[in-house]
């Protein structure tokens, strides 16, 4: 075994200092604890942090709707796809995870789209990550709602998603990038907007505005009609996290014949159609 000479190697810690060791996380487990369920959860995030708490030990507040999509694991969503590029790593709430962005890279490389619309900018990250794995001919148009339009929506939005809109500008992670040349911001609310320029043109629509049940059945229609004649793919975002988007997934599946073929993808909240 090689060593480093004139240094010591430290002492294994015996089961006494373990306890000890223990107890500075503990007794500090203790006092975050008063605090957030004495005042803590006055704030937004601290029951972000209860529910959370809560989804660890088996209880999924605020969950009724049910998922009825078949899964399947990501080897049999994907298969084995060409490599990907992997941008902007530092992910916030909202974003879609690190699992979930290697699968909408791997989807959009494996079928090797090249026009992409995206229902929901918000800060970019997904919307550049999916500009890279297009490739320099690729193209990705992505609309969002401006926070001054949330006030005129005839159709609200859920009161939980007005922390994503109120922003100063969507789409800064992508912002001075190499493939903020090929992005197409657009700005607008996906119920009225005019899509007639972009139907049956796309290869593939990720949908992730907003959750509300009315507008997930909207953009997914839509997106339907943005597809190629010849076909392409869907994705949504938060399918069993926002009862909005699982029972509008659930419906259409039981009551349009196209939408008969979405599954789920394993240990992520991604759902997908794709051509059979």
């Amino acid at each position: 075994m090689l060593d480093l000479d004139g240094v010591k190697p430290p002492e294994e810690r015996g089961p006494a200092r373990r306890v000890v060791g223990f107890a500075r996380p503990y007794f500090a487990a203790i006092g975050y604890s008063l605090g957030l369920f004495s005042f803590g959860w006055t704030t937004w995030r601290g029951r972000a942090a209860i529910v959370e708490m809560c989804a660890r030990f088996g209880y999924h507040y605020g969950r009724h709707e049910t998922e009825q999509l078949p899964e399947l694991s990501l080897d049999a969503s994907i298969g084995d796809p060409p490599p990907v590029r992997l941008l902007a790593m530092d992910s916030v709430d909202g974003n879609v995870t690190d699992r979930e962005l290697i699968v909408l890279n791997s989807v959009v490389s494996a079928s090797n789209a090249k026009s992409i619309f995206e229902f929901g900018t918000f800060d970019g990250r997904t919307t550049r990550n999916l500009a890279a794995n297009a490739g320099d001919d690729g193209r990705v148009w992505t609309i969002d709602l401006p926070r001054e339009s949330v006030a005129e929506l005839s159709v609200p939005i859920h009161a939980h998603e007005r922390r994503y809109v109120d922003k100063s500008e969507s789409g800064r992670r992508y912002r001075g990038t190499p493939e903020a040349a090929r992005i197409t911001s657009l700005h607008g609310n996906s119920a009225t907007f005019d899509f007639s320029e972009y139907l049956g043109t796309m290869d593939f629509v990720f949908v992730d505005a907003s959750h509300a049940y009315r507008y997930v059945i909207n953009d997914s229609l839509i997106a339907l009609r943005l597809l190629k004649p010849a076909g392409g793919t869907i994705a949504w975002h938060d399918y069993g996290r926002w009862d909005g988007v699982t029972r509008a997934l659930n419906d259409l599946r039981s009551n349009r014949l196209e939408f008969a073929a979405v599954v789920k993808v394993q240990g992520t909240t991604l759902a997908l159609l794709r051509p059979e």
